[in-house]
């Protein structure tokens, strides 16, 4: 009996030991794949936050356009905050991290395959941002307004007007 209650002892104590052995044998790609994977997560919740970002201040602009606000410095200064962070946001469009490449992503193929037009939107986005910048701080509402029209356009040229649609470079929230 007593060397049956040690046999046993002996496989419930080794048990995590041959787990830990199963898992060590695994073939080395495995660990590189779960890597990669997370590498490619992080990289579209990096995303994912900066265009959160951006939503969240275009409300700032909004409110000043629909003269809800009158604070033209503040929607300066978070126009010009919003071309900065679209500066982050463009290196983070990494080859293989396109919807399907990697976790979370709704990037379309074409952000890549149509590079010089997702380049261009980016850099038409940065653009009028700062333009918007500019003429909020001449405080006048009729040029704000126009700015904020041709900035608005610049937005959905990559995706539509609310966030959660599709466009050209961006999948539709399913």
């Amino acid at each position: 009996m007593r060397m049956g209650a040690a046999m046993a002892g002996f496989w419930v104590l080794n048990v995590p030991t041959v787990a830990l052995g199963a898992i060590l044998a695994m073939p080395p790609q495995a660990a590189i794949s779960q890597t990669a994977e997370y590498k490619l997560g992080q990289i579209v919740v990096a995303r994912d936050q900066i265009m959160h970002d951006l939503q969240s201040s275009y409300w700032t602009l909004l409110k000043v356009k629909n003269q809800e606000s009158e604070d033209f410095q503040s929607a300066g200064d978070t126009a010009r905050h919003m071309a900065e962070i679209m500066a982050e946001f463009v290196p983070l469009m990494e080859v293989g991290t396109a919807q399907g490449q990697a976790p979370g992503s709704r990037a379309k193929p074409e952000v890549w395959s149509e590079a010089e037009a997702f380049a261009a939107a980016a850099n038409d986005f940065r653009s009028q941002a700062i333009a918007l910048a500019d003429v909020a701080e001449t405080g006048n509402l009729e040029a704000y307004v126009d700015a904020f029209e041709t900035f608005t356009a610049a937005c959905t040229a990559c995706h539509g007007l609310r966030p959660s649609s599709g466009g050209q470079f961006r999948y539709v929230w399913e």
